[in-house]
């Protein structure tokens, strides 16, 4: 096989560069040969750097009738012979600051016919810069530039041509020819071409705003779609109707679309859809009102997913330790769900057919059932048993529940979660960690109680002391708030549960996996226990 020479290259392009001339004039006398006109044409090359601005402040308008005019008659002149008074008619129209590109232009091929590059693509340069000058005048600048060895600047003034019309055959055949032209492409000019190449068309600009557009409406629509959903739950309810079937295989296999993202994907997911409740057709569950979620987890929105994804990670690096995958055909149990931040988020594993979420409060359970149709919650009694289905759900979890329950409380839902576990199934808690003696401590010195919750941990584990040494020998410690709600004062507080005391109390029938007090790691002291096979 024969390879072109790089001097045959460039001759081609120099071949290029001969058709821009007058067609009509043959190839000599076509530019002024005495010394003097050429050191004028020269300087006026060099001097044209006028703006569209300072064009106008001399008083000449774009492309003005009488320029138009004189330079009509300069191409009949040199159709008629006439060249260097039709040259020097050219030359007067680019003194006067003409801001017709045709004059320019057709300098620029006198320069061409001539031999004489370096004046052309200054020319050429300037008459790409006037008003309405076509694209073909920035395609033969920059086939001059590259016709004398500075391929690189070739590249450069077709970049924002790239960026503009990237499909322009005519465009893009240039750019190949320079490319097989030029051996030494600049690192700079083959990062910025390889950027112009990628870069979207206005047109697919376009078409990304319109699908953000529809995007936005559909989501809009979707939630709206959720709302109407609740209500009609509610409605079959109070007539003691069945429910209706709110999941089809569609919906199925979009999921597998977020199945599919990484971590940090999902959790931008999840942020965005505090005000966009979707993801490639699939849809995600709504958000109840700012000062709800504070109330209940004391943040909201992002701030409360980054810290639920953090309990996520850690529920999922002990289940897989025990060799447990979350191909999302498990069934989840999100137990005191509150307003659905956890279900939500280990959506990603578990499809939402799967979810269960329960909690004592009606309030939260029909804010999830509003928010997040097509999961399944209810409510259950602050002690069990429950109605829930035996041996039924692959990883139960609780994150700030059993932080609050009371012994008696605690053991008998340790209790019911063994029956409702299924053989080698997990269960992930939380509870206070031993530094919460301290933060009590602290409390009581700084008497700042501007939080209700304040005055009760001030209030709680008095004797530090006594405390850290029941704690160290394994006694669940329990301070009975209640935190004012009659009757519960029995079973709720605040609760740290030491890895003695699970050890005791509620290995009989599970093992335990993992006991984590660390405050890098969690806010609260990690249990997670494993149901024997």
């Amino acid at each position: 096989m024969r390879h072109r020479s790089r001097n045959h290259d460039r001759c081609t392009l120099l071949r290029q560069t001969e058709h821009i001339r007058f067609t009509t004039l043959a190839s000599t006398d076509l530019y002024p040969r005495d010394d003097q006109t050429a050191l004028d044409l020269k300087k006026d090359g060099h001097d044209m750097n006028s703006s569209p601005a300072s064009a106008s402040s001399n008083g000449i308008a774009p492309r003005s009738s009488t320029d138009l005019d004189a330079y009509s008659n300069a191409r009949h002149l040199i159709e008629k012979g006439d060249v260097r008074e039709g040259f020097e008619v050219l030359q007067a129209l680019a003194n006067n600051g003409s801001r017709c590109w045709e004059v320019y232009n057709d300098l620029a091929a006198m320069a061409l016919s001539s031999g004489d590059l370096e004046v052309a693509c200054l020319l050429f340069e300037h008459a790409a810069a006037q008003p309405e000058a076509p694209l073909i005048v920035t395609l033969r600048q920059a086939t001059a530039e590259a016709a004398r060895n500075d391929s690189n600047r070739a590249l450069e003034i077709l970049s924002p041509v790239l960026r503009a019309e990237g499909t322009h055959a005519e465009v893009l055949a240039l750019v190949r020819e320079i490319l097989s032209a030029e051996k030494q492409i600049s690192p700079v000019a083959w990062a910025r071409l390889i950027s112009d190449l990628r870069a979207p068309t206005p047109a697919q600009r376009e078409a990304d705003v319109r699908q953000a557009q529809l995007e936005e409406q559909n989501n809009q629509l979707t939630a709206e779609n959720r709302r109407l959903t609740a209500q009609i739950d509610a409605l079959r309810e109070e007539l003691k109707l069945a429910p209706l079937e709110k999941w089809n295989s569609a919906d199925s296999r979009a999921w597998e679309g977020v199945h599919a993202l990484d971590d940090h994907q999902w959790l931008n997911v999840l942020i965005r859809s505090v005000t966009v409740p979707a993801y490639n057709g699939f849809p995600l569950p709504g958000f109840p009102s700012e000062d709800l979620q504070v109330g209940m987890v004391g943040s909201s929105n992002e701030a409360a997913l980054r810290e639920g994804m953090r309990f996520y990670r850690a529920v999922r690096e002990h289940c897989q330790r025990d060799g447990v995958r979350w191909d999302g055909n498990g069934r989840l149990l999100d137990f005191g769900t509150g307003w659905g931040r956890y279900a939500r988020i280990f959506m990603h594993d578990f499809r939402p057919e799967n979810l269960v979420g329960v909690d004592v409060s009606e309030q939260y359970v029909n804010v999830c059932r509003e928010n997040f149709p097509y999961a399944r919650f209810e409510t259950v009694t602050p002690l069990p048993p429950t109605s829930l289905e035996g041996d039924g759900f692959d990883l139960i979890i609780a994150y700030s529940v059993f932080s609050h329950l009371s012994a008696a409380a605690s053991d008998a839902w340790i209790a019911e979660f063994t029956r409702i576990l299924r053989p080698g199934g997990m269960i992930a808690i939380t509870t206070q960690g031993r530094s919460l003696l301290g933060v009590c401590e602290q409390m009581r010195a700084e008497k700042d109680f501007s939080h209700p919750w304040h005055r009760q941990l001030a209030n709680s584990f008095v004797d530090r002391t006594a405390c850290e040494a029941a704690y160290d020998s394994g006694e669940f410690l329990h301070s009975a708030t209640g935190y004012g709600v009659a009757g519960s004062e029995a079973f709720y507080g605040e609760s740290l549960i030491p890895r003695g005391y699970v050890e005791r109390h509620w290995t009989h029938a599970l093992e335990l996996t993992a006991f984590i007090d660390d405050r890098n790691y969690l806010p609260q002291a990690l249990i997670v226990l494993r149901k024997p096979t």
